[in-house]
């Protein structure tokens, strides 16, 4: 159970400092919540857990973040901030991606202890990276894509769970399913890999049922006038 208690508690604490990032930075905060988590989900996703019955990767979590932080900034701000957002996280993963490769590439010095362990972590397989920031870039378009077009039909406040759930549900079956595909097919039996799919899936379907709430509380503190200031720079 230890696994299962902590997995809530990190998702918790995931969503909670995403608000307080928004309540501290206002838009600002949201954009730089995209680029940090878009690092950390894909340096999660290295490590395997066994978690409620199943075995999955980390970082599931830290992506349903980032799809709620660009749903937020899609309803406040209009969609082109939320691409901007998106593109900026792309942005850091691909600049972590050439610089931590750049790092790898030196010679250790005799007393370094670093060096095996960085390999482990950034020595990424190049499918693996590949099928993640492809699937982080198209998933998320079709994610602000999906939102804005709900948004015409539903608009109100009350209907922001509409939106969410909706675009999210739909653009997480295309990000997961070009990362499994591009990642693991061929190197895997087909079986494993669609089971990679599902897991990878339901997890990113969990977490977004539970994490709408987040969205309504950072909407509330928009509109009850906390982020306006922060937002003029002031």
């Amino acid at each position: 159970m230890y696994n299962e208690i902590f997995g809530v508690a990190s998702f918790l604490v995931t969503f909670i400092l995403m608000v307080v990032m928004f309540r501290c930075f206002g838009k600002q905060g949201l954009i730089a919540w995209v680029a940090i988590g878009t690092i950390i989900a894909n340096i999660q996703v290295i490590k395997t857990v066994h978690i409620f019955g199943i075995s999955a990767t980390l970082g599931n979590v830290m992506f349903a973040s980032i799809y709620l932080a660009t749903d937020i900034l899609n309803d406040i701000y209009g969609r082109k901030v939320a691409k901007r957002a998106v593109w900026l996280g792309f942005s850091s993963t691909l600049v972590m991606i050439i610089v931590m490769q750049m790092s790898l590439h030196f010679i250790p010095a005799p007393e370094d202890m670093a060096q095996k362990s960085l390999s482990t972590i950034f020595d990424l397989v190049p499918r693996i990276a590949l099928g993640s920031i492809i699937a982080y870039i198209i998933g998320q378009h079709v994610d602000v894509f999906i939102f804005s077009a709900i948004k015409k039909i539903f608009s109100s406040d009350k209907t922001f769970i509409i939106r969410a759930y909706g675009s999210t549900m739909l653009s997480s079956i295309i990000d997961t399913a070009l990362f499994v595909t591009i990642a693991f097919a061929g190197t895997l039996p087909n079986m494993v890999v669609l089971e990679i799919f599902i897991t990878t899936y339901l997890l990113k379907l969990i977490s977004t049922i539970f994490n709408v709430p987040f969205g309504y509380v950072a909407k509330s503190m928009y509109r009850k006038g906390r982020i306006h200031k922060l937002d003029e720079g002031y």
